[in-house]
């Protein structure tokens, strides 16, 4: 591909990135932000309050139509419900209780990136290869070149 040699573009996770910043700055910046992705990853729990809310919820339906004698059927199909439910009300309640800001207090900043565009395949194949970093910006966010 003629795009892959132009200085504004890179290829990261098997995909196309254009920047107005030089390829080597937007990349290693790009890979400092998903390491500090990957390290703290972990510290967030919103997963648990997923889990929770699911299990309560289909617990919920599961003694509801239990205790009130409906038909198994009827309740089980009502299950799915309850999943949803419970993960979206436990969300909501994690949301509640989590800091306001994007990060705890005690994790170090999460690097940033210059704007970055990702470059559909269309517009790989189509674009010429003296095009300006702008020109590919503008195309990949239309989605054709022209």
């Amino acid at each position: 591909m003629a795009l892959e040699e132009h200085p504004n573009v890179f290829r990261f996770e098997a995909r196309l990135w254009v920047s107005p910043a030089p390829r080597e700055e937007a990349l290693a910046q790009l890979r400092a932000q998903r390491a500090w992705d990957k390290e703290n990853a972990r510290l967030q729990r919103w997963w648990v309050s997923f889990g929770i809310g699911a299990a309560v919820g289909v617990g919920g339906i599961l003694a509801v139509g239990t205790a009130s004698n409906l038909d198994p059927t009827l309740y089980l199909l009502l299950l799915p419900l309850g999943f949803g439910g419970g993960a979206i009300l436990g969300a909501l309640i994690n949301k509640r209780f989590n800091a306001p800001e994007a990060q705890h207090a005690s994790l170090p900043a999460r690097p940033t990136t210059v704007p970055l565009t990702l470059i559909p395949s269309r517009v790989a194949k189509a674009a010429p290869e003296f095009a300006t970093a702008a020109e590919i910006i503008e195309w990949s966010n239309r989605g054709f070149v022209g």
